[in-house]
């Protein structure tokens, strides 16, 4: 008998207490949701600010705006065939332009408006291109990019970051400046590095 009682006052106890422990344990859970949901999630980007990013991203004071073009079409070739290629740092947005960058960001904006419509293809394909800052004077083949060829590109040993033990697959962006700058378009710098590629206006 005295075992019957003691199990009921245990049971009224377990009654009485377990709606205590539910009652903060669902409490906890609340204040963590409203946490979570307090954050405001970024504003998206439009492909013309994502174009102006990535060609900010490669800027240097000594390119020309045909270099710049150049390097917009590329990165638009490239997004748009490889997004997740892409980390944050490859991105300078208006916002987060200071110093110099900022007073010329509107001539990399006009740059890049002038190529938004341009993309790289080989028979009709928007392929990946690879690039370096410079080469050591050729650019190599690569079982990653069987689609690209090995092509001269001498001018690069005149590059003050010339490094003979450079490396580049694809396109140099440093001799892509040089032919910039000695009278070739934007368009052909870029096909002398991809000469099966052709450029297409979307």
């Amino acid at each position: 008998m005295k075992g019957k009682i003691g199990a009921v006052v245990v049971l009224l106890i377990l009654t009485a207490i377990l709606p205590i422990a539910v009652s903060k344990c669902s409490s906890k859970n609340t204040v963590s949701q409203t946490v979570s949901t307090s954050d405001t999630p970024e504003k998206p980007k439009n492909s013309d600010e994502i174009l102006c990013a990535l060609t900010a991203g490669l800027y240097k004071d000594s390119y020309s705006a045909e270099t710049l073009k150049a390097i917009a079409i590329l990165m638009n070739t490239d997004y748009k065939a490889k997004p997740d290629s892409f980390e944050t740092s490859d991105f300078l947005y208006e916002e987060n332009a200071s110093g110099n960058m900022k007073d010329v960001y509107s001539e990399i904006k006009k740059e890049a408006e002038s190529a938004k419509n341009k993309t790289l293809r080989k028979k009709s394909e928007v392929l990946f291109v690879p690039y370096s800052e410079t080469s050591n004077g050729i650019t190599y083949k690569n079982e990653n990019y069987k689609y690209l060829h090995s092509v001269a590109s001498p001018w690069d040993c005149y590059a003050t970051n010339y490094d003979e033990n450079a490396e580049c697959v694809g396109v140099s962006i440093s001799g892509i400046d040089y032919l910039c700058k000695n009278g070739y378009s934007a368009e052909d710098a870029l096909l002398w590095y991809l000469p099966d590629f052709e450029i297409q206006t979307d």
